[in-house]
């Protein structure tokens, strides 16, 4: 059956977010060799609000929001999401850490009928079994113990699951754009006496890049957000794992990382479950946004 022209559109869209995402990551492990981690995400979050705030008050009319607590729990657990990935990404493996922060839709099967009283199915449950067995491969907890920056980037994962829970409380009240800006400008806020406190200026090549950074980040989210438009969740959101495979490979490519085999099958069992996931997921669960990316 010939795919429809719009559903090619998004998944077309989903796939290119993603590789943007994966360039943004790249980027921040190239210059976190030298800046500190807060100083990274001052800059990713600033150079995004010059361009997210012109564009939420042009479709929008306005900056507020409505559900306010909702709002700051989204910013404060996506946040600490985003501080933990990106510590991850700089300290291991390009694509450990992206697939471990990539367990967000198996962290939000498991959370969902908890915190929104959505249906969890047997299929969920069992793919979610198999999930942590690819992450134990990936963790490898009979070496030494768990290894602790690993544990950071599935730490990410949980609180990125977190952080969409509140977004999908907030998708009656609040649009994507709003919730994006206040998500921004919190992490603005928060990060700026951190950055001060450590701050190194930046030669002109990491001026370029941390610009690259905030720029490329927001417009993968628009561009994820926007994927979801052109098709049905269930189909365009498996594609988000694109970001997975271009991880490993921009790890080899720029950064000399060649995963174990252990990693390797770990990573495959965890995409092959998360896809699996996004399939079974009950209709409400299958919201825009609810993909890896959304959170950096």
């Amino acid at each position: 059956m010939k795919r429809p022209r719009r559903t090619t559109t998004g998944i077309i869209l989903m796939c290119l977010s993603q590789i943007l995402f994966v360039c943004s990551w790249t980027t921040i492990k190239i210059v976190g060799q030298r800046l500190p981690l807060f100083e990274i995400i001052l800059f990713r979050a600033l150079f995004s609000l010059i361009i997210l705030a012109p564009l939420t008050h042009w479709h929008m009319g306005t900056f507020r929001g409505v559900g306010w607590i909702t709002i700051f729990l989204r910013s404060l657990t996506g946040m600490a999401a985003m501080i933990l990935a990106f510590y991850a990404i700089i300290h291991i493996e390009i694509g450990n850490a992206s697939t471990l922060f990539n367990t967000l839709p198996i962290f939000v099967a498991i959370l969902a009928p908890a915190l929104l009283g959505e249906s969890f199915r047997w299929i969920q449950f069992a793919l979610v079994l198999v999930a942590f067995g690819g992450i134990a491969l990936i963790l490898k907890p009979d070496a030494d113990v768990f290894q602790g920056i690993s544990l950071y980037a599935l730490l990410a994962g949980f609180l990125a699951a977190l952080s969409m829970i509140c977004i999908r409380r907030l998708r009656r009240t609040d649009s994507v754009l709003t919730i994006t800006l206040h998500f921004t400008l919190f992490t603005f806020v928060v990060s700026l006496p951190f950055a001060i406190s450590h701050f190194i200026w930046p030669t002109p090549k990491e001026w370029a890049l941390l610009i690259l950074i905030g720029v490329v980040v927001t417009f993968a989210q628009i561009m994820l957000t926007r994927a979801y438009h052109f098709g049905r969740a269930a189909t365009i959101a498996p594609f988000s794992y694109v970001s997975v495979i271009g991880a490993y490979v921009a790890g080899l490519l720029f950064f000399s990382e060649i995963p174990d085999w252990l990693s390797l099958v770990g990573a495959v069992i965890v995409v092959i479950a998360g896809i699996g996931v996004m399939l079974a997921a009950p209709a409400e669960q299958k919201v825009p946004g609810s993909t890896p990316g959304a959170r950096t």
